[in-house]
């Protein structure tokens, strides 16, 4: 039975679809529950791969705020990495509903992201998404409609008609299997952790309006401060198989953020630590040495550093800026 209030933020990253399904929620509290709701996103650059986060609430009283959900009753994790970045998991309480799209154990997910204790929901949503032919962001949607456990899936799968359908017709069907797939496989255990909740905190940047170098100089120049793109997945990295491989180096000059190691001519392999999933090697490879794998799926892509050659490294701030269309060639 839905209380006086309930709010929801949903963690995400461009590219999932997760302001389209705060819209949506956001639409059946308002039109079909007779609620007052609110829905907005946050995602700085909005582009594919960058953080999102979208925040819903439903009230019976008018919603006199508008910021971001710090103690959310449902917090939604469309990708399980995104755990260890600032306030995802802020706010959890032991009666929190989190649902995270996973394929490990309650006890695996909650270890590995240090969950504190809540009601945790898990499914294979990328998995689901894959066998149904739709869009990850759908599946989530049935979870978190059961999660909720008080708004009715066919408000969900009315939305659905109205957004999917009318867009993308052709893509109705799978969507509709997607929801109701991921509203039934969701399942749920309470979960009594060692690990400690934490607050929201309010963003702090090292440089801002205060302490900025005169002119606007931009101290931290190329892509990234950390370069740890694992965040901008989206469930599949590259295998590599060295045995197929004939070192042309392809793959090389068509990665946007130059993974591959070489040593002495001879390609060393991925640093996943830097890949953001694209998959452009995998399209530009001539001998199928590098091919779409899940991510996990291989011990060379679980996500984390994986580098073959150790004295390999990478600076703090990034890689070279200066990039041209000869830069294969250059050695800085």
């Amino acid at each position: 039975m839905l209380r006086e209030k309930y709010e929801i933020r949903i963690e995400s990253i461009g590219g999932f679809g997760a302001n389209l399904i705060g819209k949506l929620l956001g639409e059946i509290g308002a039109v079909h529950m007779g609620m007052e709701a609110q829905s907005f996103a946050s995602y700085g650059s909005e582009k594919r791969g960058s953080p999102v986060k979208g925040y819903v609430r439903y009230s019976k009283d008018e919603i006199r705020i508008n910021a971001p959900v710090r103690e959310p009753d449902l917090l939604a994790l469309f990708k399980l990495s995104l755990a260890e970045k600032e306030n995802t998991l802020a706010g959890i309480s032991e009666s929190t509903d989190v649902v995270i799209n996973t394929d490990l154990s309650f006890e695996e997910t909650a270890d590995k992201i240090k969950l504190p204790s809540c009601r945790l929901w898990i499914l294979d949503a990328m998995g689901i998404a894959v066998e149904c032919g739709a869009r990850l962001n759908i599946v989530m949607l049935g979870a978190m409609i059961k999660a909720s456990g008080f708004i009715p899936l066919e408000y969900a799968e009315e939305v659905v008609k109205n957004t999917v359908g009318a867009r993308y017709p052709d893509k109705l069907t799978s969507n509709l299997m997607a929801l109701k797939m991921g509203y039934s496989r969701a399942e749920m255990k309470e979960m009594n952790t060692k690990y400690k909740a934490e607050k929201y905190k309010d963003t702090q940047r090292a440089m801002g309006y205060d302490n900025g170098t005169i002119g606007g100089v931009n101290t931290v120049f190329a892509n990234s401060v950390t370069n740890d793109l694992q965040g901008c997945r989206e469930g599949f990295l590259p295998h590599f198989i060295r045995e197929k491989c004939i070192d042309c180096a392809l793959c090389d000059s068509t990665c946007p953020d130059m993974v591959f190691q070489f040593k002495d001519g001879v390609n060393m392999g991925m640093d996943l630590y830097h890949c953001k999933g694209c998959l452009r090697c995998v399209e530009i490879c001539p001998t199928a040495a590098l091919v779409q794998a899940k991510e996990g799926e291989y011990d060379d892509n679980i996500g984390n550093i994986y580098l073959k050659d150790k004295d390999f490294s990478f600076t703090e701030i990034g890689e070279n800026s200066w990039v041209d269309s000869e830069s294969y060639n250059n050695m800085t």
